[in-house]
């Protein structure tokens, strides 16, 4: 399984509350209609919570700011994941969510990269 994290940071201008209305509201709903275009196999939107600890998990003041979210994109095999940066139909897709994007993240504020999950302590709970 290969899975890219992307660790998202708000386009400068937006709010919050902007940011997470566009992000859950429209963009993840162009990946979820491209769905088997793309063959990705899971999708997943992580949003910070506001929490008694947050201050104290997050350091605030000695580490960077937060990101906005994290999105999370898997793909079952090398080959489903080739094929989505490779197939036609699939770059044409990769470019609207591209242009989406523009309206949302700073994208020299945010980072992602290809993984692999290398699970520590299995059985999590699912929400």
């Amino acid at each position: 399984m290969l899975k890219i994290i992307y660790c998202i940071r708000r386009r400068q201008g937006l709010s919050r509350e902007q940011f997470l209305s566009h992000w859950l509201d429209v963009h993840g709903p162009i990946v979820l209609q491209h769905q088997k275009t793309l063959r990705i196999a899971r999708y997943q939107q992580t949003t910070p919570l506001e929490h008694d600890f947050s201050v104290r998990v997050e350091r605030r003041g000695v580490l960077q700011p937060a990101y906005d979210g994290v999105a999370e994109l898997y793909w079952t095999n090398d080959a489903d994941f080739r094929h989505a940066f490779t197939d036609q139909e699939a770059l044409r897709i990769q470019k609207i969510l591209a242009d989406d994007e523009r309206n949302f993240v700073d994208h020299a504020g945010s980072a992602r990269w290809i993984s692999r999950e290398i699970v520590v302590i299995p059985g999590a709970p699912t929400p």
